[in-house]
């Protein structure tokens, strides 16, 4: 699943939507608020979309948490994340804070506008090889994704996984 694609097309369907939206409310068309949906799509998203760029022109692996701090769920899937990263090194980890405007990127992951915390991604080169949103994983899982990572798996079928 490449994540530009997804980043590419979640903003098209924000601007889409958005344009009707205004269009409809302001009764004018929609090209007449294309500059304006485009400009806020800038400015809202422009950071979520910056992250995602990075993190497909990285060498290495990611694993990405994208949580909050007073999140319950997001504390007790921290210390898993953590546990398998240090088993894991030549993974770069990715902790962001769902609050920062970077974190809109579990939006564009996910393909919603709603969800539930955390967002758990491994991506590699711009794939996302696997998402849990919602759920901690366990170490079982992780390595499951990692050594598929690394092609010590054929089986591409995962129970709860969202990949398509």
């Amino acid at each position: 699943m490449d994540l530009m694609a997804r980043v590419q097309g979640f903003i098209a369907m924000k601007q889409k939507k958005l344009a009707e939206e205004l269009a409809e409310k302001y009764r004018v068309s929609e090209d007449e608020v294309s500059e304006v949906v485009e400009s806020f799509l800038t400015d809202a998203y422009g950071p979520a979309q910056k992250l995602a760029g990075n993190i497909c022109s990285k060498e290495m692996p990611v694993l990405l948490f994208i949580g909050k701090k007073d999140c319950a769920i997001c504390k007790r899937c921290l210390p898993d994340f953590e546990r398998f990263l240090q088993e894991h090194r030549e993974l770069e980890p990715i902790r962001i804070d769902y609050t920062q405007a970077e974190g809109l990127l579990y939006h564009m992951i996910q393909q919603q506008e709603k969800g539930m915390l955390p967002l758990i991604a491994m991506i590699s080169q711009g794939d996302i090889k696997m998402f849990f949103a919602g759920e901690c994983i366990g170490h079982e899982a992780y390595e499951k994704y990692y050594q598929d990572l690394h092609g010590k798996c054929s089986q591409n079928i995962y129970a709860h996984s969202e990949i398509t």
